[in-house]
Formats: structure tokens, sequence, C-alpha cells
């Protein structure tokens, strides 16, 4: 199918003088798109709806529900390692386990060093046979020092 440059801009520009594209209401639209399609040489219906939802969520982007926002789900592990929830955080990590790579938004705080900051020892010995190093030192963007997680256990008085 050829799409040339002009037949590429007429329909982006086409599509972004609509709003709420997920209308029902928005039928006229979509079939003025299909047209703009057809005219480009995309034969299948199924690869012009698709294209129209390509260009809608482009569009529109939707938010992430917090089940999938990864920022949300490494603050909610890193959480659960600091309060110490073994269970939670293994059922977590077992789902997504990129997550053992999180860290806090300002201090750089990685799971060893929420681990140490509670003083859980066991989380900490879980933490370590996952992978992670007992000597990580965070990553601060606040301008603070980087830490290991034994200063940050000392900070906190945890033995």
């Amino acid at each position: 199918a050829g799409w040339s440059a002009e037949m590429t801009h007429d329909l982006v520009q086409l599509v972004k003088t609509q709003t709420a594209l997920a209308d029902p209401q928005d039928v006229p639209l979509l079939s003025e798109v299909k047209r703009a399609f057809k005219r480009a040489g995309v034969p299948r219906l199924g690869a012009r709806e698709a294209a129209v939802l390509l260009m809608q969520e482009y569009l529109s982007p939707r938010t992430l529900p917090k089940s999938e926002d990864s920022t949300h789900l490494g603050k909610e592990f890193l959480r659960m390692v600091q309060s110490g929830s073994m269970l939670e955080a293994r059922q977590l990590l077992a789902t997504r386990p990129s997550l053992l790579n999180a860290r806090s938004t300002s201090k750089g705080f990685t799971a060893m060093h929420f681990a140490a900051m509670a003083g859980a020892a066991p989380m900490l010995d879980w933490l370590m046979a996952q992978g992670l190093a007992p000597d990580s030192r965070s990553s601060p963007t606040d301008g603070s020092d980087a830490l290991t997680p034994l200063q940050v256990a000392a900070q906190y008085k945890r033995e």
C-alpha cells in the first residue's frame, strides 16, 4: 500500500481535529478515516481499524492502571520489603522479576536499603539470595551522599 506524505499528513490532521474518538457518536469520523485508508491503498477493514486505534492511542494515550504501572509496582515492592511482607514481595517479584532493580525516587535506595532500614534480616537474606548485592550504593538525585545498606541500617539504629 503506497502512502504518500500528503495522504499521511491529511489523515493525521483529520484525526487531530477530532476529540473523544472512542465515543459511539464518532461513527462518521471513523467512516471518513476508513475512506481515507481505502484511498491510500489499505484494502482490509481490519488493517484500517487497527491503524485508527493506533492513532487514537497516540493522540489520546490512556493512563496505565496501577496494576500495570512499573513505577507504582516498584514503590509497592519497596514498601513490602520495608514492612517485611515476605510472602507478598515474593509473589510480586515472581510475576515481575524486574522489580528487583526498583529504586526509590529521591534517595535511589534499593530493596536492600529498605530492608536494612527496617532491620529485616530475613528479608535481607532473601534479597541476597535473589542476587542483590549487600554493598550496593544508593543513587540519590537529591544531592545527598550515596549510601550502602549497612550505612542506612546504622542511620536508623538497626543492627
